[in-house]
Formats: C-alpha cells, structure tokens, sequence
C-alpha cells in the first residue's frame, strides 16, 4: 500500500522525467489525461458560443443605464446654463409702444401714442466670472459623467466574470455530483453483496446531498450574477461568451473624478471673483417718437408758449443717451468675509484633490501588483490542478482495491473538483483585476475590450 510521500515522490519524478516504476507509469498516463482534462475546462470557459452576448456588447448595452443616462442629462444641462450666461452679456433692445387716453374732470379729452426704442448695455465685472465658473461647472459635470461611465463599466466586466466564476463552479459540482452518483449504485450493489459496509454507503449518500445543496446555492449565485448584468446595463442577458481583455499599458492618468475636481477648484475660484470691488458701467440710449401729440400740446408749441422742459416731451423726435456707473458702498463692506469663506472652501477642495492623486498613485500600484499576482495565481492553480487529478485517479484506483479508507477517497475528490474551480477562478480574477487596473489608473476601459 502506498504512503502519500510516495505519491509526491511519483508526481516529482513524473515532472522531472525520470524512469520510473509500472504503478508510476500508470500515474504518467494519467497526468496526460490530467493535463487534458485542464485545457477542457479552460475551453469550457471560454464558451466558444457565437450566439452569446460578448462583453463590447454589454458595454455598449450599459450606455442605457439610467444612472449614465441622468448624469448625461445634468452635463446637458450644465451646457446650457454657460450657453445662457454668456448670452447675458448680450446688450438689451427693447421697442416698446404706448397708447395712452386721458379725459379728466375739466374739458380736456386728448390721446397720445408714442413708440420707443431702447438699447441698454451692462458691464459689471462679476458677469465675467460668472461665465468662466459655468464653463468650469459644465467642464466639471462631463468629466463626471466620464467617470460614472467607467464605472459602471468596471462594475459590467467584474459581474461578467463572475459569472463566469459561477458557471464553472456549477458545472464542476455538476461533474462531482455524476461522479458521487456513479459511487453510489457501485457500492450500493457491493453493500447488497455484503463487500461494503453501510457505512459507507451512507457516506456517499450525504455527499451526495451535500453536493445538490451546494449546486442550488451555485444556481442562485449564477442567476445573481446575470440578473446583475441585466441591471447594470439595462437590457436582457441570455446566453454570454467569454472573452479576454486586452493587456493594459503600465501607465498613470488623470482619472475623470480627479479632472471633476480640478475644474471643481477652476469653478471655485471665479466664484469668489464675482465678488470684486470694481464699480458697475450702465450705458443706456432711448430714442422716442410722438406717433400722436394732444392737441393743446401743438397749440402751446405753435404759439411759443410751452416750456423748454415740455418741448422736450411732445417733440415729434426725442433721443437720450445715458451713462451710469454705481457703486455700492455698503454693499462692498461684506465681501471680503464672504470671499474669505469661498477661499476656504477653494482650499478645501484641493486638498481633496491632492487626496486624490495620492489615492491613485497607491491605487495604481496596487492593482500593477495584483495583476502580476494573478498571473502566478493561474500558474499555481494549473499545478493544483494537474496534482489534484493525479492524486485522485491514484487514490480512486486504491480505493476500489480497498487500499485506503473512504474518507480519504472523498478528501481527493473534493480537492480534485475544488482544483477546477480554483483554475478557472484565477482566470476569471485575472481578467478582473486587468480591468480594475485600467480603471484606477485613469484609463478607458473599452479600449482594451475586445
């Protein structure tokens, strides 16, 4: 009977291709099965389906995500509140015209019509910087709908491999229940026979079980996953093909949430520039016409009898131009407490914004270094994996000579299937974290999605 030292000395001479015993040369064939059976589950996972939903697909499907639909609508209109300030520093023209009938308590009963133009323009120097800080605040709003996109297609591509991670975890325990399954009518008709005890029987059937509970739990966390995907991107998930991200450039870049606080810092400070100390410029021009002048009016011009002050208001033609410049005094006597309190809010921000920056530099190295992990994670739970099969066709071949007990049988077939999904697992998490890396360091995720 062999020990188990025996067995990683087998497996350690099999790898290092030595020459070895004929119970050894059944283990070799047996790694050759081994390793195929690894690149079967590999082709599993990638679900060679051309009927399936790829991830380009769901990232375009994620468009229609409400949240990126209404942050769209806010950077809209952000737009149009710059485009409305801008067009506030347009000069008014107005035209007005005027009808009026009088007809008082002595006998006098006339009509007068005039008709009005005027221009009227306004510098003040606090419309200035009301524009740039609605250019900014615009600016600010698509960088955050940049960033709500990205996100949400990094939440899309986390789910979509998950599922993926599910899916195998499903389809390995599926595998491991036929398996029990077989286990069970073998030794049901050895106990029938008297060859096994019902112990072990009994054994077999609470595995058995056991590896149904664990299945529904795996359906469940399967439909969570797909339901997930339809949420995230708003439209309805079938079937889905696996495919592989693009490896990402080594590189670090300002992040959408960060170019948001930048213009936040931008928008902050001319917002505390419209509160300056320069005076107001008003420039006004009126021109007025007496369409219909009341009949004593004409009679007091015509005799030369009406006041200078009068002429003005019934002439035929009437034109005033007016400039005004104000200033106000008690106004200005707050301002330098309220611009106080905007700078100190300005600062505030950019102090989240070198938070950051630093947040992302941390971010970017962290990621770099889960995703050279992860590489070593695929590598580690290949190995697992081929030592795992080994392992249990040896021990399955003792088992049925009766060479080792039952519970060490079960133990190398559970570690046999829990090796698959480990294997795909670390696949699956190497993709994530390809995507995670993308996204903390500034980049856009749909270009390394093919």
């Amino acid at each position: 009977m062999f020990n188990k030292p025996l067995i990683v000395l087998c497996i350690f001479t099999l790898f290092m291709q030595a020459s070895v015993a004929p119970d050894n040369t059944y283990m070799e064939s047996n790694s050759n099965k081994s390793i195929s059976m690894d690149i079967d589950l590999e082709n599993i996972l990638k679900r060679n389906n051309s009927n399936g939903i790829e991830l380009k697909e769901l990232l375009k499907n994620a468009d229609n995500n409400y949240s990126i639909q209404a942050q769209n609508l806010l950077t809209k209109q952000a737009d149009t509140d710059y485009m409305v300030q801008i067009m506030a520093l347009i000069p008014t023209l107005d035209v007005k015209y005027n009808f009026s009938h009088v007809n008082t308590s002595v006998p006098t009963d006339y009509n007068a019509q005039t008709a009005q133009l005027s221009f009227n323009l306004k510098v003040d120097y606090a419309d200035y910087g009301a524009i740039r800080q609605k250019g900014a605040i615009a600016t600010k709003t698509s960088y955050d709908s940049k960033y709500i996109k990205q996100n949400i297609y990094l939440q899309v591509i986390q789910q979509y491999y998950t599922y993926f991670n599910n899916e195998s975890k499903l389809i390995t325990l599926q595998h491991k229940l036929e398996q029990i399954k077989s286990d069970v009518d073998r030794v049901q008709k050895l106990y029938n026979q008297g060859l096994k005890t019902i112990a072990d029987l009994e054994s077999l059937k609470s595995s058995y079980s056991l590896t149904q509970y664990q299945i529904d739990d795996a359906k469940l966390a399967l439909e969570n996953s797909k339901l997930m995907l339809e949420y995230l991107t708003n439209s309805k998930v079938d079937s889905i093909k696996r495919v592989e991200m693009k490896d990402p450039s080594y590189k670090l870049e300002n992040r959408s949430d960060i170019k948001s606080l930048e213009y936040q810092v931008i928008s902050q400070k001319y917002l505390n520039k419209q509160l300056h100390y320069f005076p107001i410029l008003n420039i006004q021009d009126a021109y007025t016409y007496n369409i219909q002048i009341p009949e004593f009016a004409k009679n007091l011009i015509a005799s030369g009898n009406m006041p200078p002050a009068m002429l003005a208001q019934f002439a035929d033609h009437q034109n005033t131009f007016n400039i005004a410049v104000s200033y106000g005094l008690f106004a200005k006597i707050g301002q330098s407490m309220q611009k106080q309190s905007f700078r100190l809010s300005q600062l505030a921000i950019e102090k989240n914004l070198a938070y950051k920056k630093s947040e992302q530099k941390k971010d970017e190295e962290l990621y770099r270094k889960a995703i050279e992990l992860a590489r070593n994670q695929i590598n580690s739970a290949k190995a697992s994996l081929i030592s795992a099969n080994l392992s249990y066709e040896n021990m399955k071949k003792r088992y049925d000579a009766n060479l080792v007990t039952f519970t060490e049988y079960l133990q190398a077939l559970s570690t046999k299937y829990d090796a698959e999904s480990t294997f795909i697992q670390a696949l699956n998490n190497y993709e994530i974290q390809k995507a995670n890396y993308i996204f903390y360091s500034g980049q856009d995720i749909e270009q390394y999605v093919n």
